[in-house]
């Protein structure tokens, strides 16, 4: 009875009250324009939750989902998620998905991701040239490793191969991104992460990592008042660049840190970065995975699209602040 229907589901990082926090650079969305976005997809959308999705997948049917539906979705697990948008969302009795890393609040650690975040947060405070500043603290890091006898391309190189602008971003801030998420070996690009971090944000990571995410009894919490929780790796990697062993090891921790609030039977999978390859879909459809989503950016057609990489718009393509949706 196979019937196509076109779903948007849409993607949030951080949350949050942006003029009145710590890093109003950081790239999130103000609270006050959740709050706008949410009224305005209620006002001409209905939203669906996950579990009508899974359960359609299952019937291969999808009848019951709504026309014009959204889902909306929030990678990472900060604490905005549970501050800022649970309450917002418990009161309009909207289902939210959200995927915690887990290693972030399993071990208190702050990922390399996040590290990544609040360096360039607090680079832009001060302007231009902390930028090209941030840019040849890079090369310096990576001049100290070469000294030691590690073999890594130049920093010109590495600056043509990866500096390339994109939407959001200029062209040195993805090279920052990029050089630190998976261009060098892990252990280097962590050392230097947590060197810059130190530098520009100043902060003792552990302090920073609990005011920063989710703990796991406010998760219960959500999931006890029909909030959906899916997973989103261990340790926020590339999961396509990894080694076989690496990558399975990954969303193995994964899964069973979030045994307790997900479904192990059908779990949605977010792919940090919005990185998969077929290695990766084909080892999450065999441990149980009911559906994926991915960052391309557009609207899921349920029933046409890979079900194990629907697409997601990005919250900046909503409307008041995009016109995408």
């Amino acid at each position: 009875i196979k019937v196509e229907k076109t779903v948007h589901f849409i993607m949030y990082h951080y949350v949050r009250d942006l003029k009145n926090s710590e890093y109003p650079t950081i790239k999130g969305l103000d609270k006050e324009l959740f709050e706008k976005q949410l009224a305005y997809l209620l006002e001409r959308y209905t939203p669906v939750r996950m579990d009508e999705i899974l359960a359609a997948y299952q019937k291969n049917d999808f009848s019951d989902i709504p026309e014009n539906g959204f889902v909306l979705t929030f990678d990472d697990g900060y604490i905005d998620h549970y501050e800022v948008v649970y309450p917002i969302l418990k009161k309009v009795g909207v289902q939210g998905v959200f995927f915690p890393n887990t290693m972030a609040w399993k071990e208190n650690k702050l990922l390399t991701v996040n590290r990544i975040h609040f360096i360039l947060a607090a680079v832009e405070l001060k302007g231009s040239l902390a930028m090209k500043q941030l840019v040849a603290d890079c090369f310096e890091e990576m001049d100290f490793y070469r000294n030691q006898g590690v073999t890594l391309l130049s920093n010109e190189e590495l600056y043509q191969n990866l500096a390339f602008a994109n939407r959001w971003d200029p062209g040195e801030v993805i090279f920052v991104k990029r050089l630190l998420q998976n261009a060098l070996p892990e252990e280097i690009r962590t050392e230097i992460a947590k060197h810059l971090f130190q530098k520009y944000v100043g902060c003792e990571e552990s302090t920073f990592a609990e005011k920063l995410y989710m703990n796991f009894s406010q998760m219960k919490e959500m999931k006890k008042n029909g909030m959906f929780f899916g997973i989103h790796g261990y340790d926020h990697y590339w999961l396509a660049k990894l080694p076989k062993e690496q990558m399975e090891k990954d969303i193995d921790m994964a899964l069973e840190a979030m045994d307790e609030i997900i479904d192990k039977e059908c779990f949605v999978m977010n792919y940090p970065y919005g990185n998969y390859s077929e290695e990766v879909i084909s080892y999450v459809k065999q441990k149980g995975c009911g559906l994926g989503v991915s960052v391309e950016a557009r609207e899921a057609r349920l029933g046409v699209d890979n079900r194990f990489a629907l697409p997601r718009w990005d919250c900046n393509d909503v409307y008041p602040k995009g016109e995408k949706v």
